[in-house]
Parts: C-alpha cells; sequence; structure tokens
C-alpha cells in the first residue's frame, strides 16, 4: 500500500508499487511439485508515525494471506497458515526477513517463497530503486534504508538458494531525493554490484535477460522479476483494488506467474474506480515460470518486455509460401502468384493482437488517441484494440519502443504471411476449408460450401480460438492487423491482413491482401506488433 510521500489525501493514496520480484527456475515444471515447499511473509503497515495512516492495509495482506494459503503456502515461520504481521518497526521487519531467509534455506533447492509487503515506499529518485517504509521511518533518508530496498531484498532472499522468489511490493513509486554517496555505497555493498552500476539493478529488462548479482549469489537455474503496482513516479491507492486483484489471480489455474502478473496489471489498469494506476515491472527471467496452481503447457516460450508489452514469441527464419494459387477460391488480383520467399532472420511477433488494456496504457501516457472500442460492452481486459489507423499503429509502437528499450514496428507482408502460414501451402492455416468453430469471422457467409452459424458481429478476446503452428491466435479473423506494407512507392494505401469479424471468409484466406488508406479508422482493424531479435536472443530461434 502507498501514500504520497510528501502528503496527498490521506486515505486514499497508497500502496500498489507491486514490486514482484521471483527468482524463477530454467526448467520450472508446470505444476506445483509434491517436494515444493511453498513459505510466504506477509507484511503489512498502516499505523505509521511520520506519514499518513493506511486504512485498506490490513485487509489486502488477509486477502493475500488467504489465496497464498488455498495455493499450498505455509508460513513464513514454518508451520501453520500464512499469518498477516502487522505495523513493524525497521528492527522487526529486518528480523522477519532474516528469518524468513534461514527458513528458505532451510528448505532446500526446490522452495517456493514469497514475500508480500503493503504500506508506504517511495523511489530514490535517479537512482530508481523502491524502498519499503517501516512504521518508524523517518522523512529522512539513511544509510540503513539500503536494507529494505527492492534491490537488497531481492539479492538477499536469492541467497538463500530457494528456487523460486517472489517479492510483492504494494506501495507507491513516488520520488524521494537521491540517496547521498554513502547510502550509494551501501546499496552497492548489500548487493555486490559496483556503485557506479548500481543503477542497472532497477533497469526494465525482458523475460529472456537476466541482470544477476555475482555469480556466487545465486544458482544457474535462478532468477527475478519484480512488478510494481504503479508506474515509475506515480502514487497507489489505498482502495484494495490491487490486492483484490492479485489474489484473484492467484487462484486462478492454468497460467504461470507471468502471466498472473500481466493479468493483474491489465485488469488492474481497466478497473471501473475513480483511481487509475497501471502495475508494470522490472524483472530478470530465466526458464519458465512456476505456477500457483497449474500451467498452461502453450504458453511456454513466449515472453514480454515490460508490463505493458504484448506477449511475443520468437518466430525461427525460413521459406515460406507467399501468395495464392491461381486456382485458389476467392483469390485477388492484387495477390502475387504462389511462390517460396525467404524470411532470413528470426524475429518476434505478438502471440495476440494488442488488447485494450495494453492501447490504454499509452492513451494514459499520451501517447496514443483514445479510440473507440468494444470493451464497454465487455470489460474483459484481452478484447482487442480497434478502431486503429495506420498512423494510430504506427503511435503505438513508437510508445512500446520508448516503453521496452527495444524497437518495436509493425510487420512486413511478408512476415506477416510466415507467422500467419507456419509453413502451410493451403488457403488457411489449417488447410482448405474453413469453419465458424476455426476463427471469428461472419459466419452467415460461405466459402467453398462451408457451414454457417448466426452472425456475432463483435470481437472476442484475443485467445479465444486456438493457436496455430507457431503458437500465434487469430491470425485469421477477430480484426485486421496493419502491416508495412503498401500498395505503390508514394504508399498512398497501406495493406491490412487477417480478415475480421465483419468479413466474409474468403478474406481469412493467409495470402489475402486488403487496401486501407493510413488515416482511415476502421471498428474491425486492430495491430499485432514485431521486434527484431537481438545477437543473445537468437539462439535456437534461427
Amino acid at each position: 500500500m502507498i501514500h504520497s510521500l510528501s502528503g496527498g489525501r490521506r486515505g486514499l493514496i497508497r500502496a500498489l508499487a507491486a514490486a514482484l520480484a521471483l527468482a524463477l527456475l530454467a526448467l520450472a515444471g508446470p505444476a506445483q511439485a509434491a517436494d515444493e515447499p511453498r513459505l510466504a511473509l506477509v507484511i503489512v503497515n498502516g499505523a505509521y508515525q511520520a506519514f499518513d495512516k493506511l486504512d485498506s492495509t490490513y485487509s489486502d495482506g488477509d486477502k493475500v494471506a488467504t489465496a497464498l494459503n488455498a495455493t499450498g503456502f505455509i508460513d513464513a515461520s514454518g508451520t501453520g497458515p500464512v499469518q498477516v504481521r502487522r505495523d513493524l518497526s525497521r528492527a522487526a521487519m529486518l528480523e522477519a526477513v532474516a528469518d524468513f531467509r534461514a527458513r528458505l534455506a532451510a528448505a532446500g533447492p526446490k522452495a517456493f517463497g514469497t514475500l508480500y509487503f503493503s504500506g508506504h515506499g517511495a523511489a530514490l529518485g535517479s537512482y530508481g530503486d523502491v524502498m519499503l517504509l517501516p512504521v518508524d521511518a523517518g522523512r529522512d533518508l539513511t544509510p540503513e534504508s539500503a536494507t529494505l530496498t527492492r534491490a537488497a531484498l531481492t539479492h538477499n532472499l536469492l541467497g538463500s538458494g530457494a528456487k523460486t522468489v517472489l517479492i510483492v511490493l504494494d506501495m507507491c513509486r513516488n520520488v524521494l531525493p537521491a540517496p547521498p554517496p554513502s547510502l550509494t555505497q551501501m546499496i552497492a555493498a548489500e548487493t555486490g554490484t559496483e556503485a557506479s552500476a548500481v543503477g542497472e539493478l532497477a533497469g526494465s529488462k525482458g523475460l529472456r535477460r537476466m541482470v544477476r548479482a555475482p555469480a556466487a549469489a545465486v544458482r544457474p537455474d535462478q532468477g527475478y522479476l519484480v512488478a510494481f503496482s504503479t508506474s515509475a513516479d506515480q502514487v497507489a491507492f489505498d482502495d484494495g483494488i490491487f490486492s483484490k486483484v492479485l489474489a484473484e489471480e492467484i487462484r486462478r489455474p492454468q497460467q504461470n506467474i507471468a502471466d498472473a502478473l500481466k493479468r493483474v496489471s491489465d485488469r488492474v489498469a481497466l478497473s471501473s474506480g475513480k483511481n487509475f494506476q497501471k502495475p508494470t515491472f522490472d524483472y530478470g527471467l530465466q526458464g519458465a515460470p512456476p505456477c500457483f496452481i497449474s500451467c498452461d503447457r502453450a504458453a511456454s516460450d513466449r515472453f514480454y518486455d515490460c508490463a505493458n508489452c504484448p506477449w511475443m514469441r520468437a518466430i525461427p527464419a525460413g521459406l515460406t509460401p507467399f501468395g495464392s494459387p491461381l486456382s485458389e477460391p476467392g483469390r485477388g488480383g492484387n495477390e502475387s502468384v504462389q511462390a517460396d520467399v525467404k524470411i532470413d532472420r528470426p524475429f518476434a511477433i505478438g502471440v495476440y493482437e494488442v488488447t485494450i488494456a495494453e492501447w490504454n496504457a499509452c492513451v494514459r501516457d499520451n501517447a496514443c488517441t483514445k479510440l473507440g472500442n468494444w470493451a464497454k460492452e465487455n470489460p474483459n481486459p484481452l478484447i482487442p484494440a480497434t478502431d486503429i489507423s495506420y498512423e494510430d499503429a504506427q503511435a503505438f509502437v513508437a510508445w512500446l519502443t520508448v516503453q521496452s528499450g527495444r524497437a518495436y514496428r509493425l510487420p512486413s507482408e511478408q512476415e506477416w504471411e510466415y507467422a500467419s502460414r507456419g509453413g502451410a501451402p493451403t488457403a488457411f492455416p489449417w488447410g482448405d476449408d474453413i469453419s465458424p468453430s476455426m476463427a471469428n469471422y461472419d459466419h452467415t457467409a460461405r466459402y467453398h460450401g462451408s457451414e454457417t452459424a448466426p452472425y456475432r458481429g463483435y470481437p472476442e478476446a484475443v485467445n479465444s480460438y486456438p493457436p496455430n503452428s507457431f503458437g500465434l491466435n487469430q491470425m485469421q479473423g477477430n480484426v485486421w492487423e496493419w502491416t508495412s506494407g503498401c500498395t505503390d512507392t508514394s504508399c498512398r494505401a497501406r495493406i491490412i491482413r487477417g480478415g475480421s469479424f465483419e468479413s466474409a471468409p474468403d478474406a481469412l484466406r493467409s495470402a489475402n491482401r486488403f487496401t486501407v488508406p493510413p488515416g482511415k479508422r476502421r471498428q474491425d482493424a486492430g495491430l499485432r506488433v514485431v521486434r527484431d531479435l537481438e545477437p543473445d536472443e537468437i539462439g535456437g530461434s534461427s
């Protein structure tokens, strides 16, 4: 929980900077192993001496503790259900963390530990780390503060040797003054880094990367993920939204922890409350994330670069059929005759179409235009963003590039068709026929004698239909997807692909091309993003 350290609405401003720091193992199983000890430490601080008292923090802790108990965790003491420790001083917090580390170490190398903190917190100026505040904290920074920063806690608990460590910091990220040299030195010493590199520990890293402490501090199969319940330099609110959503997602089956945290981020951002906050992440992670209850095996080998970033999957280089045979029913005059095209380099492409939750994060940063969307009728955060022009799509990928530190873009037509087909030369990725169970289109229309069904007339959640052979969902139907392709050298018209919920089935053919002016918005047009893979990511994708 958090509150603005500079003051603010008493009783409102509060925590949500969910710093979720996970240590995840390279080969974490798809479900909880019977021999995986699970321990949790829950700390909630509300009765502050130098800061506003918090009203909801105690119920926050109760909700999270109850959810953890339901998923097999026991208390940090090593026995019994997870208990909520309330209103701890600095000394008591340090003692609780030290005891927790010792219990994790005793539990062995397969242990899964979770630390949840709800209370006041702040960012340390340009340093970028966040600091947990005990109830006896003063308003002046001291070197002792370094022992309760996110970086120090992550380093400390990873040192227990536990397989998985999840740290949830439900608190603000508004800025305190930059730490003095003495504090910087202590942070460097505590985390085992050079003082000049201290800031790097808080840098945003994708799920396929890690910023490590010294090699002796963690095992090769360990990593971490940190999620913040609110954006950088922002406050969180004492309204219980984050803890409520987090507790629900902890209990949700068929998702790993990374799925759960992204769903928390999207759901909190779309919540109907008057206070907006967008949980974000700072992380380093190796291997498949573990699961609270059970994992979705189809979710392996995908990643995201920031909390607002779409799920991505690496696509290997290779040959793809491009265009359509002259005999293909529905073939358009602007389609090339089918021939093999070589994709020289692997690339990453969105597993799903960009969702309304991801688009709204761009709107909140004043980088994208607020557009009409179907989420008003269906608040599911997985509804695709629509009513998007080519120019709107370009604004989104530019914003995404800034958010992630990686160069996002729209796919070329060759990349899109390669990702759509998955090697299949047929009209659709699954063959030459189509039926209403395969995609979201105008089911009243026929293709080559296909079955029909009642017209739906709206986009569905981006994961509503099974993925193709590359693990990509709804490349066909749901919403049209913008590409970088155009019709002539002056690009007076741009190419969209894939068809939509309003389209006749022949528009969903992998080779189909549809031209639209770059400034035109369509209620059935969205986007799917691409980025080039960096040398350290290519590995098995080439």
